[in-house]
């Protein structure tokens, strides 16, 4: 069809050229003449007439080609129309391909034979809306969409045949319910891999020793009884690990009970009623089944670096992840600290320098964390700096008293400082938070071709590919406690200076609330580590103390404190404010967290155009959960969100519903 529509242009062009031709020496002719007759009856100048002649003559040339180009333009809509109203009805009314005309306000025009069909019978569709038959929305008149009709699956292209007047456009349907139907079967039969381990093995085997096998013998049922109903295959690795293989389409159930196996583990008892919890890493991705193998590995390493007892699903565009409603499993071996020592000290040999970095609007936490690791960089020999924003008002204290110090006195550098000190072989170690973005100074963690982490958040993403190596520990009261750690295994407390020691001390007391939330022994077995060093208790509780201005501006959030849900307490505060404010609100959510009847707390308050949110919950709503939805993290029991928005109320509103989805999950 369209090598004839081709064919007949090329017909036509020829024509209108000869014609043009015929015209033009006419005219000239014409020209000729009138320029004799008038130099025969009137006296003039025979060369002025002959001039004029030649002036008119060329513009009577010029306007027919003006005339001819509009013409030109036009004639496709005018030969659409014709097409349509002729033969064109005539070759689209026996097509089996599903045709509809409509116009620029989707007023249908016109349908053929098979169109009548698919739209259901004898009923007449002329000047129907074409978005209410096709049940899609056709705004965009040359898209291509995908629609269901009478239970057939369509592709529908669009078509622009004019766009005079209320315009012409055309749609096929074209059917694919054959090739819809081998992809579903396709992503159906396509192997899911799943890994999964058990959080707390170590617990059960504490605590029920001498029923070990059958305990875990328990959980291994619950799990092949699980796999059978998928029919899938299940095999276990080691005590406490397993891999499965099954089809795609029953991911989808489990991905609509929200893995409901993990409440069904979690429910059952062993022992003396010790509580078992799973992770679940999970991929389906349409790459090999290698590749699906190494996504479900790195899904089952998030969901433990998040705190277990939650299944992660990889899938080609996201992550998503299930469960994660109890507290991270505490654990009481620090094996792993000394493993990730050994490759950290190995990694900081090879590297030309280190630069140690917290997280943006540091606590004592992130700055005791990176002294600390200074320290260990110290014994490797290597040069050391730790990065730090020296308008911070919040750690300037802390940065002070290590400068004094002779060790640190030239250690901690600002922003250009850093960036100039980034080489090919830099290693940048990042402490409290396991994000680039979240880095003191984002563009010295994204320079770096070799990265490390230590934190004990929850992880939210995966790790960027430079991160050679991290160590995550949600069940670590504080990255302090991990760090201590690491120390101990490697050097004695008489080595460590009483600053480094004070300081450390200090991040576990704020993440621990003075040893009120979030410990265990290891915690208290790193706070005697540092007191051997010199720690002084009486010392780092004056890091604490509060300045009477900043007493009065925490009284702001306690004068609007409102209740939700019966249990979570929310305070705002609006209006003028200054960078305290951010240490301020999470002082003032960790005060309200002590008002009776109170499980978590959150507080708002806008800094610039920023929304700043902090969360604290008493260990039974995981308020890193229902800040993940307002794109911050944290942890279990600590979190918190930026938010960059006009209105306060928006950004509660915001929180409120994402509480409401918290508790309909």
């Amino acid at each position: 069809m369209n090598e004839e529509r081709d064919f007949s242009a090329e017909m036509n062009s020829s024509h209108v050229s000869r014609f043009d031709l015929v015209l033009y020496s006419a005219l000239g002719c014409l020209n000729i003449a009138i320029v004799a007759i008038i130099c025969e009856f009137f006296t003039v100048s025979a060369a002025l007439v002959s001039v004029i002649g030649v002036a008119a003559y060329l513009i009577e040339i010029t306007l027919i080609s003006l005339r001819r180009r509009r013409t030109e333009k036009s004639a496709p809509d005018v030969n659409v129309h014709r097409f349509l109203e002729e033969s064109g009805s005539a070759v689209f009314k026996g097509s089996q391909t599903p045709v509809l005309v409509f116009n620029r306000h989707g007023k249908i025009l016109w349908y053929n034979d098979s169109a009548r069909e698919v739209l259901g019978g004898v009923d007449n569709r002329i000047g129907g809306e074409i978005d209410e038959i096709l049940g899609a929305d056709f705004s965009e008149k040359e898209a291509e969409i995908r629609i269901e009709l009478d239970g057939k699956a369509y592709s529908v292209e669009g078509f622009t045949l004019s766009e005079r007047g209320d315009g012409l456009y055309l749609c096929l349907l074209n059917d694919e319910t054959e090739l819809s139907a081998l992809e579903k079967k396709y992503r159906d039969e396509r192997v899911a891999v799943a890994y999964i381990a058990i959080d707390n093995v170590e617990d059960v085997l504490q605590y029920v020793h001498d029923k070990f096998a059958s305990a875990v013998s328990y959980i291994d049922d619950l799990l092949k009884s699980w796999a059978a109903s998928m029919n899938g295959i299940i095999k276990s690795y080691e005590n406490d690990k397993y891999i499965m293989l099954f089809d795609s389409s029953y991911l989808d159930k489990c991905i609509e009970e929200r893995f409901a196996i993990l409440d069904r583990i979690r429910d059952a008892r062993v022992g003396d009623g010790i509580s078992v919890t799973v992770s679940i890493g999970v991929s389906r991705s349409r790459s090999s089944l290698s590749e699906r193998e190494l996504d479900a590995r790195d899904a089952m390493d998030l969901a433990l670096q998040r705190g277990g007892d939650q299944a992660v699903y990889k899938s080609e565009d996201s992550i998503e992840y299930y469960g994660g409603r109890t507290k991270s499993v505490y654990k009481r071996s620090n094996v792993r600290s000394r493993t990730f020592v050994s490759k950290l000290s190995a990694l900081m040999s090879r590297s030309d320098n280190v630069i140690i970095m917290g997280h943006r609007y540091g606590d004592f936490d992130s700055i005791g964390a990176a002294v600390g690791v200074a320290r260990l960089a110290m014994l490797s020999g290597v040069k050391v700096n730790i990065a730090v924003d020296p308008r911070d008002k919040n750690i300037a204290p802390c940065v002070e008293m290590m400068q004094k110090t002779q060790v640190f006195s030239q250690v901690f550098v600002d922003y250009a400082e850093g960036l100039d000190l980034i080489g090919p072989d830099t290693l940048v170690i990042l402490v409290d938070h396991n994000s680039l973005g979240r880095a003191q100074f984002a563009d010295i963690a994204t320079k770096a071709n070799t990265v490390a982490v230590i934190d004990h958040h929850r992880q939210v993403d995966a790790m960027a590919p430079t991160v050679r190596i991290s160590y995550v520990e949600p069940s670590a009261s504080s990255t302090c406690e991990m760090v201590t750690e690491m120390l101990e295994s490697a050097v004695s407390s008489q080595n460590i200076l009483k600053e480094e020691a004070d300081l450390l001390l200090s991040g576990i007391l704020l993440d621990t609330k003075q040893f009120t939330r979030n410990t265990g022994t290891r915690t208290f077995g790193a706070a005697q580590y540092l007191r051997g060093a010199g720690a002084n208790p009486t010392d780092v509780y004056n890091l604490f103390k509060t300045s009477p201005e900043d007493l009065s501006k925490e009284a702001r959030f306690h004068t609007s404190i409102v209740m939700y849900k019966g249990n979570i307490a929310i305070a705002s505060c609006d209006g003028e404010t200054d960078e305290s404010y951010r240490i301020i609100a999470s002082k003032a959510a960790d005060k309200m967290l002590t008002l009776k009847g109170v499980d978590a707390a959150f507080t708002l308050v806008r800094i610039g155009d920023q929304i700043h949110i902090s969360g604290r919950s008493s260990g039974e709503i995981n308020v890193q959960l229902i800040l993940e939805k307002l794109h911050g993290g944290g942890h279990f029991d600590v979190a918190g969100a930026q938010v960059r928005s006009d209105s306060i109320f928006s950004v509660l509103d915001t929180l409120k519903e994402s509480i409401d989805s918290y508790f309909a999950s």
